[in-house]
């Protein structure tokens, strides 16, 4: 339940910063489809992965997993992105990226897609990806428009 208290509010409380990128907004019984889906996923995610609670939130505030070693919670976040449809073979949606997750400004997808390329393991690529564009949506890209 605490895992859908942190993360929930990134999802949702991004479209807001989105909208203002010039991003059409699904409409509303579309946008309430998406959320459901992500809830299941998540929660299917935090079943087969069985990821604390705590390295959720870390990761929501610090934009990193507590133990930078731990396999597991890359492989919930890939769970997740994949499973959602936000990444597809490390690759952004980015019209799903931009209307539920982060203002993808700047050159943020294109510099976070490739930061992992040669990364092997698919869960710790996965996360890196994620990460990166999360970090770069609060911080470096942030006035920067997508294009």
């Amino acid at each position: 339940m605490f895992l859908l208290r942190v993360i929930l509010p990134i999802l949702v409380g991004y479209l807001s910063l989105v909208v203002g990128q010039d991003v059409i907004p699904d409409d509303p019984e579309l946008q309430r489809e998406r959320h459901a889906n992500f809830l299941i996923v998540r929660t299917s995610c935090a079943e087969e992965f069985l990821v604390p609670y705590a390295y959720a939130f870390q990761f929501n505030n610090t934009e990193a997993v507590l133990d930078n070693k731990d396999l597991t919670s890359m492989c919930y976040f890939r769970c997740f992105f994949e499973r959602s449809g936000l990444i597809e073979n490390f690759k952004f949606n980015v019209d799903l990226v931009r209307k539920y997750l982060w203002p993808a400004t700047g050159d943020s997808i294109e510099y976070c897609e490739g930061l992992a390329k040669d990364e092997e393991n698919p869960c710790r690529r996965t996360y890196t990806i994620a990460k990166c564009a999360m970090l770069r949506a609060v911080t470096d890209a942030r006035n920067k428009p997508m294009v």
